[in-house]
């Protein structure tokens, strides 16, 4: 009997760890209609330079920027007026650590900002970089400044986002340590 028992635990135990459910998942969630669905984190494609002839021609007082460039003109996560974003903290596998280290508890959704991208020639643009010698230089993206964005904690760890901006193209970025999108952003489209 004991030995039925131990098996009968130790199957009840494996299930219960393999049960893990989207939104118990750690990371980045959209959510429609109360189902939660992934969004996985996309990395710059390449980085576009402007204003290095006007720099030069004015002996640096014209901006340079520089900008990373994503894939495609939207994104597969799509909104009408308001994003509803759900972020799960926790300990990811291992297999997932490189993409959703940021979801760990070492940081909080403070280490977060959502920006906006500029769609030029079917790609996304996100400027991380601008420097001269009148303004200084600044690196990382900025954050989208006419947006409205309210958090509610559910639990330790466990956070609803919903944003509100007019359509576009926006990203959630992980900002601490300078990342700011040279790492990786979360994208989502309102409409």
């Amino acid at each position: 009997m004991k030995k039925y028992f131990t098996t009968l635990f130790m199957t009840l135990a494996l299930i219960c760890i393999n049960a893990q459910t989207p939104k118990d998942s750690v990371g980045l969630f959209a959510i429609h209609d109360g189902v939660a669905s992934r969004i996985e984190k996309i990395t710059h494609t390449g980085i576009k330079g402007s204003g290095g002839l006007a720099s030069m021609a004015t002996l640096g007082v014209a901006k340079i920027k520089s900008k990373l460039e994503f894939k495609g003109e939207t994104s597969k996560h799509q909104f009408e007026g308001t994003a509803t974003l759900r972020m799960y903290f926790g300990n990811p596998s291992v297999q997932q650590m490189v993409n959703l280290f940021m979801f760990t508890p070492a940081y909080s959704i403070n280490n977060f900002d959502v920006a906006r991208f500029d769609v030029k020639k079917g790609k996304r643009m996100l400027t991380g970089v601008t420097a001269s010698i009148t303004t200084g230089y600044s690196v990382g993206v900025e954050s989208a400044e006419d947006i409205q964005i309210e958090t509610t904690e559910l639990r330790n760890g466990v956070y609803d986002i919903t944003i509100k901006g007019k359509p576009g193209e926006y990203c959630l970025m992980f900002t601490a340590n300078g990342a700011g999108g040279f790492g990786g952003v979360f994208d989502f489209t309102i409409k």
